[in-house]
């Protein structure tokens, strides 16, 4: 694959074209939809999680839509069943009988979540950690994706999407995501020794990947 010179306000670096021509169109694009996730509010962290339990194998699209239905019915605090919504043909959602049950679990949960973010949102390795331990639908992957939509950046989301993206600029990964924490750790030191080597942030990296997936810039 031919590689090509990404101008940065630090240094040039090398990276494969594609990718270099793609992040120089949406490096502003991401960095405002980097800045949005720092601005998050407290009132919606509940709703971050809730969307990050239902992505799994289903459509972000369809997860968003989702979400804003549970905003609308006001899920965190009324006492409804989320099922109609989840299964729902227009914006169907997988497993979604599993599903209804970790988001009425989270709810339950979620005070006590948002105490254990405001003490370690400074140790976003141990969060993680915590989090993946404490939230049912969670694991390492959907611990760093919902601290990320919620302005905590640093650890890495890991899936077969972003790991074929690594794998084209030479980071040799495998091709399915990692089945434990050992080898998630292993790939995730990986990605942000090339962050640091090509002189772009994992997270800004991570949506341009996802960009490149779906044409436009996702959560």
């Amino acid at each position: 694959m031919m590689r090509s010179s990404v101008n940065t306000k630090k240094k040039n670096i090398e990276f494969p074209e594609p990718y270099a021509d793609e992040y120089l169109k949406r490096k502003d694009e991401i960095a405002s939809r980097l800045n949005d996730f720092l601005n998050v509010p407290e009132q919606d962290w509940f709703y971050e999680a809730c969307y990050c339990i239902l992505t799994p194998q289903s459509k972000a699209i369809h997860a968003e839509i989702v979400v804003r239905k549970l905003m609308d019915e006001n899920f965190e605090i009324k006492e409804f069943d989320p099922l109609p919504l989840l299964r729902n043909p227009e914006h169907y959602i997988r497993f979604h009988n599993q599903k209804t049950t970790n988001l009425l679990l989270l709810k339950e949960q979620f005070p006590a979540i948002k105490a254990i973010i405001l003490e370690f949102r400074t140790k976003p390795l141990k969060l993680r950690d915590i989090l993946t331990d404490s939230i049912r639908g969670f694991g390492m992957k959907e611990s760093a994706h919902f601290m990320r939509n919620i302005g905590i950046f640093g650890p890495t989301i890991l899936d077969r999407h972003i790991l074929k993206h690594l794998f084209a600029c030479g980071i040799q990964v495998a091709e399915h995501p990692p089945t434990n924490k050992a080898h998630y750790l292993n790939i995730e030191q990986a990605w942000l020794r090339y962050c640091k080597k090509v002189n772009i942030d994992m997270e800004s990296m991570d949506l341009l990947f996802w960009s490149m997936e779906t044409g436009f810039i996702l959560k």
